[in-house]
């Protein structure tokens, strides 16, 4: 064999063993927080040196799902919250690390006061950055194309509100929202009425905030209760574990 064979072989191995730790964190076998398996365990558990295991681990250290911490011996699988979500999208949402109810959550907590705050703060430039894009909806001819057009939206208001943080936050919810949708949603399945962003651009025009706090409260609600059928049949076909992260204990298991 080659040189560069067996340094691809090496990589694939280490790589392969890096996804199966990650799956097992997803799946619940190993527990955020816990400490890891000890090498010569991991090893003779995948069945390969335990070189292939440092190396594995040392890919999941920079990916961030692994850490050593200071003052201790061994490797930690970091805390639920501190995992890197964005990239392990569709497992996360297989082994339900994250669900569609901790989105309704967190978007219902914060959009209706983000429409209230862009209808009295959003510039003209802005609200004509909604009303075009707005109107840029009737010339998308496949379905599928939409739903990033209807998060941009969102991502509008977060901008007119006035609220750097609230603007950040809503970046990030939009982009769990994408992801959600992308995940479980069959292309030919609406989701969406793209009337109530009108009804949202009248409130913005009238600056009526209250009027626009309760059509971005609606409007959230009947996309969030659309994603949570969705969730139910895309996890059903999979047969999916279910798990709470949030339940997990925070104290930190032995191991060799």
């Amino acid at each position: 064999m080659s040189d560069s064979k067996k340094v691809k072989s090496s990589t694939n191995q280490y790589e392969n063993v890096a996804n199966k730790i990650k799956k097992a964190i997803f799946s619940g076998q190993y527990k955020t927080g816990k400490k890891l398996q000890g090498e010569a365990a991991l090893a003779k558990q995948f069945d390969v040196d335990r070189s292939v295991i440092k190396e594995g681990i040392k890919i999941l250290e920079s990916r961030g799902f692994l850490e050593k911490k200071k003052g201790t011996r061994g490797t930690f699988v970091r805390k639920f919250y501190q995992l890197p979500l964005m990239e392990n999208f569709t497992e996360l949402v297989r082994y339900r690390r994250v669900k569609v109810d901790d989105l309704a959550k967190a978007r219902l907590l914060l959009e209706p006061e983000v429409c209230r705050l862009a209808a009295q703060k959003a510039s003209p430039k802005l609200l004509k950055e909604m009303q075009d894009l707005i109107d840029s909806y009737a010339h998308v001819k496949e379905r599928d194309e939409l739903d990033p057009l209807y998060a941009k939206f969102h991502r509008i208001v977060g901008r007119s509100c006035g609220n750097a943080i609230y603007s950040n936050i809503m970046e990030n919810i939009m982009d769990f929202t994408e992801n959600f949708i992308r995940t479980m949603k069959p292309v030919t399945t609406i989701i969406h009425n793209e009337r109530d962003h009108d009804e949202i651009m009248e409130a913005f025009r009238q600056r009526d905030s209250e009027k626009a706090a309760e059509v971005g409260t609606r409007h959230a609600m009947d996309i969030l209760r659309e994603m949570k059928k969705l969730e139910d049949i895309y996890l059903e076909l999979l047969g999916s574990n279910i798990l709470d992260p949030y339940l997990e204990e925070d104290t930190e298991g032995d191991s060799d």
